[in-house]
């Protein structure tokens, strides 16, 4: 008989990773001058944005006899781009910005504003919690066409971090 195993949450992780990817996706290179990636607000016909996943869930923990306690948790999360009248080539440099934001979130070099930029380390966490990377779970892809031509377009993203305390 299969055992359900409980999804454990680090809701104090969730709240560190929600400000610190606030202000780490607002450095994207590939931003435009005063542009800035909202936290879970998105405008009816454009707009750019971020929106967290599920919370932060432990995937993995580790307790000593000693009782230091290592976990390793997930916190997904996705940008989306809105816009509207989008040609084609519109639609292909969208799709590889927000590509391009998840390669530089995985440390990976990308191109903006015509210089070669990679992302050399992550913010500091604290409170025991360091990050130890971000992936893209799919690449950009359009997600939503609305009876007016508006599109959304979405890149999905997991940042992954070490919570290390003692009980």
């Amino acid at each position: 008989m299969d055992e359900k195993k409980e999804v454990k949450y680090d809701p104090e992780g969730s709240a560190a990773l929600t400000e610190a990817l606030r202000a780490l996706v607002n450095r994207f290179p590939g931003l435009e001058q005063g542009e800035k990636i909202a936290f879970a607000t998105l405008g009816e016909t454009e707009g750019l944005a971020m929106f967290p996943g599920d919370g932060a869930v432990v995937e993995q923990e580790r307790r000593s006899v000693t009782g230091k306690v290592r976990q390793v948790c997930r916190y997904p999360f996705t940008v989306l781009c809105r816009g509207g009248a989008l040609t084609e080539e519109g639609r292909a440099a969208l799709k590889e910005r927000l590509d391009g934001l998840g390669r530089w979130l995985s440390r990976q070099p990308v191109v903006g504003a015509g210089q070669s930029a990679r992302l050399e380390a992550y913010p500091a966490l604290g409170g025991g919690r360091r990050f130890m990377d971000v992936s893209v779970q799919t690449p950009a892809c359009l997600c939503e066409r609305d009876e007016h031509q508006i599109e959304t377009w979405a890149v999905a993203l997991t940042a992954k971090y070490e919570n290390i305390f003692y009980i």
